[in-house]
């Protein structure tokens, strides 16, 4: 009994991390756990590109484009040049966020291109955000026992991600998994605390009783309480201590993202963030618990009373059930793979009701998705037919 518990133990210590191989134009090959040039380290973290093209509009009548809205302002198109993607609505419509174990292979085509294949196969051309340009056309790091090499985009043919082996020797340290308790309920999964630390090996830091600069392993920590303007921190030893002053311990803190492959992820800002219980993290939440895409199907019902069921472009932009909706409350900011919600039903103009598969529901606004800047559904109906909903005339949209 004994051994099967520490083979299943030691199967999952590494396997949340982001490993593949990356194949150079010279043919030269590197294989190992990549350290992405945005900081990305987990299969549950996040690649954010822009695409090149968006397909859909082509579908919508001069009319319907005339009535998409920016920030509540009428767009002037230019039917000349019909550049309506790149050239009108760069900030609005040109974010896709995928999680990297999601992404089956990335093939590099320019200096800040590539393409982006998902696991069914389907790919999409992406190029870099104009908000967030890390993501793409960077530096990559390979970590391979203890060679780290850091390769240059400009010599990346493809990376193709795979799963890793159970240990991954060069690390010192286990992913961050735990419980954390917010005014909004308890998320548990692998913890990026301050937004940054993901290991058990990296510190805890603050002001002991006002006087003293000290840290503690988050290996020795069992849990962190919200107290007053510091925390308490419980250690696994028994001792108990208060710390405050520390950008780690106080409103300062950027945020504690919590992720998990089979529900997605929450930032968890100061305001909102109550406490956070550190546990062994299970099993079988590797590479491989990232199932393989597939098409957004929907029932749409209508203010007016009618249905419309089929594949669908939610947003007129987002078409696989792991992409991501955005949106947030009160100091939650969450990123929910379509495939984990149930049921969307707008709330005015600014806020929406969705309802996850386990029946937990949320109101989310302040996003393009959950608000009346929401450019609207399209669905295609069984013949070839497709029927582009304005968001001010849903009453619901139910996913299988």
């Amino acid at each position: 009994m004994f051994l099967i518990f520490l083979a299943a133990q030691v199967r999952a210590q590494h396997e949340g991390f982001i490993y593949g191989e990356i194949k150079l134009k010279n043919k030269q090959v590197y294989t190992g756990q990549i350290r992405w040039s945005g900081g990305q380290v987990l299969w549950s973290d996040i690649l954010l590109v822009a695409k090149q093209v968006n397909p859909n509009l082509k579908y919508l009548s001069e009319y319907q484009l005339n009535n998409l809205s920016k920030d509540g302002v009428e767009p002037v198109l230019d039917w000349k040049f019909m550049n309506l993607w790149k050239d009108k609505y760069p900030e609005r419509k040109s974010e896709i966020l995928s999680r990297f174990g999601d992404i089956a292979l990335i093939h590099v085509t320019g200096a800040k291109e590539a393409q982006l294949y998902y696991k069914s196969g389907s790919k999409i051309r992406v190029m870099v955000d104009e908000h967030e340009s890390r993501h793409l056309g960077k530096d990559i790091v390979v970590y391979n026992n203890e060679l780290v090499s850091t390769i240059k985009w400009s010599a990346i043919s493809t990376i193709r991600f795979f799963a890793g082996p159970p240990r991954l020797n060069h690390l010192k340290g286990n992913p961050l998994y735990g419980t954390v308790i917010t005014t909004a309920g308890p998320f548990s999964g692998f913890i990026q605390w301050d937004k940054i630390k993901c290991l058990d090996n990296q510190s805890l830091q603050g002001i002991l009783n006002g006087e003293q600069a000290v840290q503690y392993e988050f290996s020795d920590i069992a849990e962190i309480e919200r107290f007053d303007k510091g925390v308490k921190v419980n250690l696994k030893s028994g001792k108990k201590v208060y710390l405050t002053d520390g950008g780690d311990v106080s409103a300062t803190n950027a945020g504690i993202v919590v992720m998990h492959p089979r529900w997605g992820r929450v930032i968890v800002t100061w305001k909102a963030f109550r406490s956070i219980r550190f546990e062994p993290m299970p099993d079988n939440l590797g590479y491989e618990a990232y199932e393989s895409p597939k098409k957004i199907f929907a029932a749409v019902t209508t203010r007016d009373k009618r249905m419309y069921k089929g594949n669908c472009v939610f947003d007129m932009d987002e078409e696989w059930n792991c992409e991501l909706l955005e949106g947030n409350k009160d100091g939650m900011y969450y990123q929910i793979p379509f495939k984990y919600i149930s049921k969307i039903s707008p709330m005015g103009q600014s806020y929406t009701n969705v309802t996850l598969n386990d029946q937990r529901e949320l109101i989310l606004g302040h996003h393009n998705d959950v608000t009346a800047k929401n450019w609207g559904i399209l669905v295609w109906l069984e013949n070839p037919e497709h029927k582009y909903i304005p968001w001010s005339m849903i009453n619901e949209i139910s996913f299988r």
